[in-house]
């Protein structure tokens, strides 16, 4: 049985005339050593009423993000690393390449704070830089 928490996301694309898009929200974590686990739902955008399930997967040096819905699709983040994965959305597949620049998983009393800076490239695309923050606050 996991414990409940509220969790603050903050994403930044660059490329994307610097558009800033935070999440906040409660979930569940749970421990299965060596990993953390935070499982949440979330509006991917403004028009939709579908909320994606989204879990985040993570231990000292990576972080996997999975979300599935009305989007699917599988990021890895690990810092000084490559990872491939596909984007499937109801407009069609995009491959995704993701460099992960720098990853900072803090874990301090009762909370969690992720900070991943990276490059995010669609469809064999000029990559474009992305920042992510994420506060899980235990209750």
């Amino acid at each position: 049985m996991g414990k409940q928490v509220k969790i603050r996301v903050q994403g930044m694309q660059m490329g994307t005339e610097g558009e800033e898009i935070v999440t906040q929200t409660e979930g569940m974590l749970q421990y299965k050593a060596p990993f953390y686990y935070v499982s949440y739902e979330e509006k991917l955008d403004t028009e939709s009423e579908t909320l994606a399930k989204t879990v985040l997967k993570f231990s000292d040096r990576l972080l996997r993000v999975t979300r599935k819905g009305i989007v699917e699709s599988v990021l890895e983040f690990e810092e000084g690393s490559l990872h491939n994965s596909l984007y499937m959305t109801q407009l069609g597949n995009f491959d995704v390449l993701v460099n992960t620049r720098q990853l900072s998983i803090q874990n301090k009393d009762d909370v969690i704070h992720i900070e991943v800076e990276y490059q995010i490239g669609l469809n064999g695309m000029i990559p474009t830089d992305g920042r992510i923050e994420i506060q899980i606050e235990k209750a």
